[in-house]
């Protein structure tokens, strides 16, 4: 079933959340090995799109950066903020570039496939 409409409204964030925590958690090394090529300029976007904080753009490592995402999620009580959340992350790797926007293209999947299969929604990211 997917539900439209006020039916996602009545989602429970928990469960979303959880869903893309799996996906980051399945694609964490595949990350770390591609922040390493763009650390300090893919954290520089992270921080104008207000998904890290200054002190880890400073010294940014691709834990405290991946962590600082997913932290983010503990004050998203709508899917709505889940979604323009995700959004703002991943235009962070299009500004990138180069394989950082297939890395997006390929997470961003991973999340609407989990989100669909367990929850029976779409997540609009």
């Amino acid at each position: 079933i997917t539900y439209q409409g006020s039916h996602r409204s009545r989602v429970d964030t928990s469960q979303v959340i959880r869903c893309i925590e799996l996906v980051m958690e399945k694609n964490h090394a595949k990350l770390c090995r591609l922040f390493k090529s763009s650390l300090k300029t893919f954290a520089e976007e992270l921080l104008q799109a207000g998904i890290i904080t200054r002190d880890i753009e400073t010294d940014p490592t691709s834990d405290t950066i991946i962590n600082c995402f997913l932290s983010g999620f503990a004050f998203k009580n709508e899917l709505e903020e889940i979604e323009e959340y995700c959004v703002r992350f991943f235009n962070a790797f299009y500004e990138i570039r180069g394989p950082y926007v297939d890395a997006a293209n390929k997470i961003k999947t991973s999340m609407q496939e989990s989100v669909r299969d367990k929850l029976g929604i779409q997540l609009n990211v």
